[in-house]
């Protein structure tokens, strides 16, 4: 039996469904501002904000990098390294989380301070370079930050989901 036919309309059916859910467009719901018109690379919305940026400016700093760098003191003593960076809802970087203490990471602790407190500047080579007007002392003195990782735990048998439960509505034919 000649299986190519029944691969050919399935893959015809497949592309005719994902093409169709791109072009419609869900109803308007009452309470919801009006459509904008889609945005295309380069084009810039209502507030002036791009689609996409295309590269990193000067005073912009990639957290891959920061991550695991070194922060000096203002003495230019060796304080710790970056292990994190804690960002809000808006995406801003809130904190900086350096490992302080410790030998090769073992007795190391993490201490997060307000990552505006942190002088992020670039050098003539190009390398960023991190400074945080704190001592060793102040930073092995400082409470240790602790990761929210986890749900809290619950009392009961009965756990309440984090998200309420929505079943789609039934469809009719």
């Amino acid at each position: 039996m000649n299986k190519m036919p029944i691969y050919a309309a399935a893959a015809t059916l497949l592309l005719s469904t994902s093409a169709m859910a791109q072009t419609m467009t869900p109803p308007a719901m009452p309470n919801t501002p009006a459509a904008t018109t889609p945005m295309t690379p380069g084009a810039t919305s209502g507030q002036g904000s791009q689609a996409f940026i295309q590269q990193q400016r000067a005073d912009q700093h990639l957290a891959s990098t920061l991550i695991g760098m070194s922060v000096h003191g203002a003495a230019d003593e060796n304080l710790g390294e970056i292990n994190d960076l804690v960002l809000d809802r808006n995406g801003n970087v809130s904190a900086a989380v350096i490992g302080v203490g410790g030998f090769l990471g073992v007795g190391e602790k993490d201490v997060a301070v307000p990552f505006q407190a942190v002088e992020v500047t670039r050098n003539t080579d190009g390398k960023n370079r991190l400074v945080l007007r704190k001592t060793k002392d102040e930073l092995k003195a400082a409470p240790e930050f602790a990761k929210y990782e986890a749900a809290p735990a619950t009392t009961g048998s009965v756990t309440t989901p984090a998200r309420p439960v929505t079943t789609p509505p039934a469809t009719t034919r």
